[in-house]
């Protein structure tokens, strides 16, 4: 007797893999704590269908559905509530081997409630199925629809166009279905069963020698139309991040071209993509989708060319085969030119047998064994360890995992370098990543890793070893042309007056910003100040030169997370400086003296140290704000009249050129102590707050009956220059501490006597004679900084 499934073994195995899985079978739904919900079991979006992803219990409100594992939402959904088939579908799709076609002992699952089985395309569509939809429920009447059919001329189902209400276009298929509960059957919006069927398949006869595969079914009809004596043209649906849900098998050895859209997509700053896929970079979406394509395709015996379309830019976003027709071009002029405008793809795989029908799940291309499989660490009895070394060897060697992952060093973080084979966002890896890793791997690779640390330290040995630097990058690609723009930039974009000082905080400021990215964790604690009216876009300026590395995020200097939230930023601007009190401006002074931040990343276990690598500046709306005048030394400020962003964004990259060039030939970048004190300090005291005392406590020190005594207690000072009654000065020490801060500012040094009752006392400073005056300034010390 044959002996029966575990199922408790595969609802197990199904169930820590309930986070990948679920979300697969009900695409539409969200995450609400330790669930995932959706409308129903067909996926549709809603709340009445929850399933417990800690725990596989799973109920539709709606309906009275419910089940205690995933083998049974799993029948629910595909199998009609077959639990036998969903159990063993489900061993097959998590790669545990079995023998059984029993079905489970009696006592070891419980019974299953009524279910309701979903809808399921039925492909062909049958004769007597009614007259498709010509208008959807919301989106209304399509602009344009196009008949999917078989090898056999069969319909398939429908593909719709539709006009959104911003003027974007939306693609939404339409197929037969059936409800295997009711037995009802209509027509439904949703998509094609997965692998998805090309479009133009009756074009596939053999007859021709080569297969032609465009973008999109406009495409499709239009080739065909002018170009069917030459070629047989096929698309597939989805559009470019559709290629792996497809059906490939049809194109089994054929000899294969395929035509990209000649799209010129930019980046955020308006430049044009790259044509070809970089590594770490976006590129034009036409060329990636051909290259994914051919991969494929030559997994499964093609003979695979490309059309070399003109470079991005060149026609307008998006030209394609139906816009060379609409200009008049002749079909045989546009044969000539494909034929002789061929390349080679980029990447080549080593084809190896492939299934060629059409099948219960979506087709692989079939990749001969590769190095890497080879190095992969084997069990003693078969099969592969489950470890870190593992996940490196496969990130490393497989061809869509090559040069994945990557370590930021600038923002400390791991991310993404191109697009995974799973659909997610781009940007920082994330928890969601480690999962998607460990499915593919799994489903694709049959390499199961059920210890999520294998997963998470084998993603951090393979970033460790591919570590970039987008900033640093950037800057030694810019090439300075020569002219010289950092002493006077300031009065160009910013309406500051031109002067010594204006010249010489405008350079040193650009060179110090230079410095912390060529440099990390050097001294850069000078902060530029802009002043202005509200409006003049302060901040604006300091964003468009900083980029997308540019934040004015508020800074919380009261929580640990202050040091990590400054990763990955260059320029940080400091929002309003003048707002902040004395023991906040205090904190901040400190703050920015760091050379290095040290703190405890998110889930990370040990403590890390960041060598600093940002600058700050800050903007107020006041001209006086110096509270402190102890610490003035770090703020440059300078008056702005009018903010000219063209101007800033028009020379940014040469600003940054000519401080690079300055900052490797050695330029000092900070000042020397006679540029301090000649030009900066007098700026400073500018914007002090005055104290009201000041003045008077001054005169009353250069009175003539006074010009000649040496030393000053606070008291002589508060009697006699303030006419305070000693009664009234008060214990807290205020009124002396004022005087104390005053006395410093006009230069007096607070001494103690040696002997009797040790009286604290000012000391009148020495006038500088003739002789020293006329030497000072022939040697500078360099600050010590």
């Amino acid at each position: 007797m044959k002996r029966s499934l575990d199922f408790k073994a595969i609802a197990q195995a199904a169930l820590n893999s309930a986070e990948a899985l679920v979300p697969d079978w009900l695409s539409s739904g969200h995450r609400d704590g330790h669930e995932w919900r959706c409308g129903n079991l067909r996926g549709d979006a809603g709340k009445s269908l929850a399933v417990n992803l800690s725990t596989g219990v799973w109920a539709d409100f709606s309906t009275d559905e419910r089940g205690g594992d995933l083998i049974s939402l799993y029948a629910a959904i595909f199998t009609g509530n077959n639990q036998l088939d969903a159990a063993k579908q489900l061993a097959e799709r998590l790669h545990m081997h079995h023998e059984t076609t029993s079905a489970p002992a009696k006592g070891e699952r419980a019974p299953v409630k009524k279910r309701r089985s979903t809808w399921a395309p039925i492909v062909p569509v049958p004769g007597d199925a009614t007259t498709p939809p010509v208008a959807h429920p919301v989106r209304g009447v399509a602009q344009m629809r196009w008949t999917y059919h078989d090898q056999d001329g069969q319909i398939l189902g429908y593909v719709h166009r539709f006009q959104t209400s911003d003027g974007g276009k939306e693609i939404l298929p339409c197929v037969w279905a059936k409800d295997s509960e009711s037995g009802k059957t209509d027509w439904r919006w949703m998509q094609f069963p997965e692998p998805r069927p090309l479009y133009g398949l009756p074009h596939l006869t053999g007859e021709r020698e080569y297969v032609l595969v465009v973008e999109g079914e406009k495409c499709v009809d239009a080739a065909h139309a002018a170009l069917g004596k030459w070629f047989e043209v096929v698309s597939w649906p989805g559009g470019s991040k559709a290629v792996q849900k497809v059906f490939w098998g049809s194109l089994v050895g054929r000899k294969v071209i395929l035509w990209p859209d000649c799209d010129a997509k930019v980046d955020n700053d308006g430049a044009l993509l790259p044509e070809f896929p970089e590594q770490g970079k976006q590129s034009q979406p036409g060329i990636k989708a051909v290259e994914e394509i051919a991969k494929i395709l030559l997994g499964l015996g093609c003979t695979v060319r490309i059309v070399k379309v003109p470079a991005p830019g060149e026609l307008p976003d998006g030209w394609d085969v139906a816009d060379a027709f609409e200009e008049g071009r002749e079909p045989e002029t546009v044969k000539d030119w494909v034929l002789k405008s061929l390349r080679e793809p980029l990447h080549a795989i080593e084809p190896a047998p492939a299934q060629a029908v059409m099948g219960s799940s979506t087709p692989e291309p079939a990749i001969a064994t590769k190095p890497w499989q080879l190095q992969l660490i084997k069990k003693p009895r078969g099969g592969y360890e489950d470890c870190k070394e593992n996940v490196a060897i496969a990130l490393e060697g497989h061809p869509q995992l090559q040069g994945l992952i990557g370590f930021n060093e600038f923002s400390a973080r791991i991310e993404k370098r191109h697009t995974p084979p799973w659909d997610t966002s781009d940007g920082e890896w994330t928890a969601g990543d480690d999962l998607e890793l460990s499915m593919w791997l799994g489903v694709k690779q049959e390499l199961l890793f059920r210890a999520k640390s294998a997963i998470e330290d084998g993603v951090q040995l393979v970033a460790n070893r591919n570590k970039f630097h987008p900033v640093r990058d950037w800057l030694k690609s810019l090439e300075w042309d020569g002219i010289d723009r950092l002493e006077i930039w300031m009065r160009d974009c910013l309406g500051v007056q031109d002067s010594t000082y204006s010249r010489l905080v405008g350079r040193l400021w650009m060179l110090q910003a230079v410095n912390r990215i060529l440099n990390p964790g050097c001294k850069g604690d000078y902060v530029l100040i802009l002043e202005g009216t509200q409006g003049l876009m302060k901040s604006s300026a300091l964003h468009a030169l900083g980029g997308e590395w540019f934040s004015d995020a508020p800074l919380d200097l009261n929580s640990k997370d202050a040091f990590m939230s400054i990763n990955g930023t260059w320029i940080y601007e400091i929002a309003e400086l003048d707002a902040f009190n004395r023991t906040e401006a205090t904190r901040i002074k400190a703050f920015l003296t760091q050379a290095q931040d040290r703190y405890r990343p998110p889930y990370g276990s040990r403590m890390v140290t960041q060598l600093r690598q940002t600058v700050f500046a800050a903007t107020t709306n006041n001209f006086e704000y110096h509270k402190d005048p102890t610490g003035n030394r770090r703020f440059w400020s300078v008056l702005c009249t009018k903010v000219r962003l063209d101007l800033i964004k028009q020379v940014r990259e040469q600003l940054f050129a000519q401080a690079v060039y300055e900052v490797q030939e050695g330029a000092r970048v900070y000042p020397t102590r006679e540029q301090e004190t000649l030009y900066i300090v007098p700026e400073q005291q500018m914007r002090e707050l005055v104290d009201p005392w000041h003045e008077a406590i001054a005169l009353w020190l250069e009175m003539p009956e006074r010009s000649m005594v040496k030393r000053f207690t606070s008291t002589d000072i508060l009697t006699g220059a303030i006419k305070m009654e000693i009664a009234k000065i008060d214990g807290q020490r205020s009124a002396t501490t004022r005087v104390g801060s005053i006395m410093m500012r006009l230069g007096w040094r607070k001494v103690r006597e040696s002997t009797g009752p040790r009286t604290y006392f000012y000391e009148r400073p020495e006038k500088p004679s003739d002789s020293a005056s006329q030497t000072s300034g022939q040697e500078h010390e360099a600050l010590p900084i």
